[in-house]
């Protein structure tokens, strides 16, 4: 399982040698963060490109999408959705592959990824389901569904078609205790987790709280302009999330 570390643009070079990235489409506007991303493109590294509507509320316009990620170079995009929201995710996905593959132009630079969502474990199911038959080459789990399944492995375990697909499946966030993310790709069968991403190292760090300390992780949005992060912690937190996405304390 990979891992990608979301951090403030300040602070990215702390992870310029991380292979597999998460970017925000919604910063694009800030150079110093748009360009780091296109670096790490350059190198080869993997760079999938969310579409902003957690931190907005609502995702950018597929064509303003698709022209970050050819800018960028992004490996992977995700698809417009609605948080909890099945038809219009549907809807809105379904409208941005007639984009995408306007005029038959094969895009085979940029691949796809789908976020089903629902506001039950029935929605978000039929949701997955129809994301199975569209041409994208990853599903991203949502920490959203811990709405209505109390660990995203139940979610994951409840589609058995996702599992026996070829669709590489990634962890979008972490809840909590980043232990989960382990727990996940432990009980996964034929080891189906690709990766993860979280800012959650960085949101602790933004409230002067240790990460190992135990304390419940704080309900905040990550300042991605901050510059005033305590580095050494940063640094610690970083570490000690990622070790524990892989099952070390």
């Amino acid at each position: 399982m990979k891992i990608a570390t979301i951090l403030p643009t300040k602070y990215l070079r702390m992870r310029e040698d991380g292979q597999y990235n998460m970017c925000l489409a919604h910063l694009m506007d800030r150079p110093a963060y748009r360009d780091f991303f296109r670096e790490q493109s350059r190198k080869g590294f993997f760079v999938l490109m969310d579409n902003g509507v957690v931190e907005t509320g609502e995702p950018l316009k597929m064509e303003e999408l698709i022209e970050i990620a050819e800018d960028i170079g992004a490996t992977e995009m995700v698809l417009p959705d609605a948080i909890r929201d099945k038809e219009l995710t549907l809807k809105r996905g379904r409208e941005a592959m007639d984009v995408f593959f306007k005029d038959d132009i094969l895009r085979q630079d940029i691949r796809l990824m789908a976020v089903p969502q629902g506001s039950t474990k029935e929605e978000w199911r039929e949701c997955v389901l129809e994301m199975l038959e569209w041409p994208v080459a990853s599903i991203g789990i949502s920490r959203f569904v811990n709405k209505y399944y109390p660990h995203r492995l139940e979610a994951l375990l409840d589609v058995p078609e996702l599992i026996d697909s070829d669709k590489e499946i990634h962890l979008l966030g972490c809840a909590g205790d980043p232990k989960e993310i382990f727990e996940i790709s432990e009980g996964m069968p034929k080891c189906r987790i690709r990766g993860v991403d979280s800012g959650i190292a960085a949101i602790y760090t933004q409230e002067g709280i240790l990460m190992e300390s135990g304390e419940p992780k704080p309900l905040v949005d990550l300042d991605f302009d901050s510059e005033t992060l305590d580095e050494e912690l940063l640094s610690a937190n970083v570490e000690w999330w990622e070790k524990r996405c892989l099952g070390e304390k």
